[in-house]
């Protein structure tokens, strides 16, 4: 399976800044008693993962640009910083979500090569493309510092009062800060996840241990129900 190109961290991170997005847009009901991954085969699965990494992407980037517009200057920010702020909320609620539809997409690939006539040897070298996907990071994470931190906000200090500019200039770093680290975090732990998965289950298929495969398959099954239980709550 080809990369997903996982603009991934960088997709979502890239972003941190824009209007705030309806509840219902942002924050997509998912069905918690199922894997929502209809597609039949590996090629199906990649267009589905890749798609949904991009329309991510591309929805934060538009936020992101419609309020980097609405904001120009130091005294708009210092009065739309909720904005800002609720914009970092949805970028990492998206995150959360796309995680947790990457680690589907990674057990229904696990799942259609299981099921696959073949020997266990193509089997084990075919599981290796569950985590390919999902590796490669984008460096677009500063686009949010630019464009507030070390733009409109570095440009105010010659003109605003010190304490002011001061504040406002710490509490934009602490909350982009803040916003990376948590999307960081999600998304290494969604890295690892899959990359345990895949380890565990090519154990067993080397070990040509059906059974015990069948475990680990269940086992990440029922890993992911609970995060969509907790995403959707």
């Amino acid at each position: 399976m080809k990369k997903l190109v996982c603009l991934g961290l960088c997709l979502i991170l890239s972003g941190c800044t824009s209007t705030p997005v309806a509840k219902n847009d942002a924050e997509r009901k998912v069905n918690v008693n199922v894997i929502e991954v209809s597609a039949s085969t590996i090629d199906e699965i990649e267009e589905m993962s890749i798609k949904d990494v991009e329309d991510t992407k591309a929805k934060l980037e538009r936020e992101r640009d419609a309020l980097s517009e609405e904001i120009t200057d130091f005294d708009v920010y210092t009065k739309n910083v909720d904005k800002v702020k609720a914009y970092y909320d949805d970028a990492l609620k998206q995150t959360e979500l796309l995680s947790v539809r990457l680690r589907e997409y990674a057990y229904k690939y696990a799942e259609l090569i299981m099921n696959e006539d073949v020997s266990y040897k193509v089997k084990y070298k075919d599981l290796s493309g569950i985590y390919e996907y999902i590796y490669e990071d984008d460096k677009t994470v500063k686009n949010m510092y630019d464009i507030y931190y070390d733009g409109i906000i570095k440009d105010a200090y010659d003109t605003e009062d010190y304490d002011v500019w001061s504040d406002a200039s710490s509490d934009a770093y602490d909350d982009w800060s803040n916003c990376l680290s948590d999307i960081y975090d999600v998304w290494s732990d969604m890295q690892s996840d899959i990359y345990e998965f895949q380890s565990d289950l090519r154990s067993e298929v080397y070990d040509h241990d059906d059974e015990r495969a069948q475990k680990k398959m269940d086992k990440f099954k029922k890993s992911i129900l609970r995060m969509k239980e907790d995403a959707n709550d």
